[in-house]
């Protein structure tokens, strides 16, 4: 039987970089990869019920989505509070933060994976519109980045591929 990890590739979606300013950093992804549009949002809220390594999140992002071909990019900028960003920021990181992957059962995935690493770093659900569940594995010690699990309802998917219909040449 194959790891709960390598079961993942088939559901590769979005490569995440944390930077200190949004608009520099979507003027250079679209200069230099082409990424034609980006959507932002800014003070996104961990909301009830998220966990930072265990305990409630206080954190907020400020978010930037774009689409480089079929693959998702996300620029994150901490905004407040603590996040799993925040601290990889504090610790005199930019670049590349997590990989992540929409799967079909979210659930039943972070379970695997979390029999599997221990629990997640932080998790929890956003919502406002739309759902999506999200979990971050911290994957380090096997010298990679932090994956993010993903889970999304019907309106984030088709969020989604709005988003990637705008970014089309």
């Amino acid at each position: 039987m194959a790891s709960a990890i390598t079961d993942l590739a088939p559901f590769f979606f979005q490569v995440a970089y944390v930077v200190p300013n949004l608009e520099e950093a979507e003027a250079w992804f679209g200069s230099v990869f082409g990424v034609r549009y980006f959507e932002r949002m800014e003070g996104v809220a961990m909301a009830d019920g998220c966990r930072h390594r265990g305990g409630p999140s206080d954190g907020v992002l400020d978010l930037s989505l774009g689409f480089l071909g079929v693959t998702q990019l996300e620029l994150v900028k901490p905004a407040g509070g603590t996040t799993i960003h925040s601290e990889f920021q504090d610790a005199g990181g930019t670049g590349l933060h997590h990989t992540a992957f929409v799967v079909p059962d979210f659930e039943a995935t972070t379970a695997r994976l979390t029999a599997e690493l221990g629990a997640p770093a932080a998790d929890g659900v956003i919502a406002g519109g739309m759902r999506v569940d999200f979990a971050y594995y911290e994957c380090m010690s096997a010298a990679a980045s932090t994956i993010e699990i993903l889970g999304f309802d019907d309106a984030a998917r088709d969020f989604m591929t709005e988003l990637k219909q705008k970014s089309r040449p």
